[in-house]
């Protein structure tokens, strides 16, 4: 189940003059078709939490502990944040399947990327044949694609082209609309590309924040992370403090609340801003809206 902190300033104590540890209390949340637990932690005198009560309220939990942004355990409290991942994995996809989907190109126009240096993912190609007659995989790895290359002749009629990185340079991806690279980009892809679409990554937030914070106009824009479709009184949920984002995969990977990537997600986070899914789809359409990406 997940877990998760709240920082808050202590309460006045008229009644006692004595030095006591600062408060720590624990309640379990509902939160759409799961529950979380909320820990609420006073700050003491040195500006921090008693740590060890904190550590001890979320028990096995202490090791992904949803933490409030900006929040570093030290070291020796052995809390390490929650940094899901499986949320953002399902969002990629469903996102990208949306995308073509809007935007209704003809599949001989769309070209579509995938670069899995370590073949962790060898099926996502598979999804978008239907819409990108032109299917290209970039892995350390060509070997692990043997079964999906098969698939995709006797199931599409499609030869997925796969490129063994070790001997290529990222320019094998130029031109694609939609460029998914799960584990984040190689360093190559920080020079201009020639596309106007869009990378998407499934990297925990911190991390893809740092790598979209280089995005610019004239480059590709990366997409570092989705706001899913919530109902308000599920994102009134959010423990104060917390990124949406983070308690959302929190949600979906520790407390079971699956329904959370049953649709594509409705904003992209494009750099330091959202961007509707559906402004993105007109985008890569070639629609000229002002926005870019």
């Amino acid at each position: 189940m997940l877990a998760a902190l709240c920082i808050t300033e202590p309460g006045r104590r008229w009644l006692s003059r004595r030095r006591r540890p600062p408060e720590v209390r624990a309640e379990v949340v509902t939160a759409g078709s799961g529950r979380f637990v909320q820990i609420t932690a006073e700050i003491g005198r040195d500006g921090e939490p008693d740590w060890a009560a904190v550590r001890r309220a979320a028990g096995r939990e202490a090791g992904r502990l949803l933490l409030p942004a900006g929040v570093l355990p030290p070291a020796e409290s052995r809390i390490t944040p929650f940094a899901g991942r499986a949320l953002s994995r399902r969002m990629m996809e469903n996102a990208g399947l949306a995308l073509l989907q809007a935007v209704g190109m003809h599949p001989r126009l769309v070209q579509i990327g995938v670069y899995d240096p370590q073949a962790v993912y060898p099926d996502l190609s598979l999804r978008f044949l239907p819409y990108a007659a032109d299917v290209r995989v970039a892995t350390a790895r060509p070997e692990r694609y043997a079964q999906q290359r098969y698939v995709a002749m006797t199931e599409f009629g499609a030869a997925l082209a796969v490129t063994d990185i070790r001997s290529a340079d990222p320019s094998v991806m130029d031109g694609s609309l939609l460029l998914f690279a799960p584990d984040g980009p190689p360093e190559g892809f920080g020079r201009p590309l020639q596309a106007k679409g869009l990378l998407l990554s499934a990297l925990p937030c911190d991390k893809a924040l740092r790598y979209g914070e280089s995005a610019s106009s004239g480059r590709m824009g990366m997409v570092v992370g989705y706001r899913p479709r919530v109902p308000a009184a599920l994102a009134a949920a959010c423990p104060p403090g917390c990124r949406i984002e983070d308690f959302m995969a929190g949600l979906y990977e520790l407390s079971g609340v699956k329904e959370l990537a049953d649709a594509p997600p409705e904003f992209l986070r494009i750099g330091g801003r959202l961007l509707a899914l559906k402004d993105a789809a007109w985008r890569l359409a070639g629609l000229d809206i002002g926005i870019s990406v």
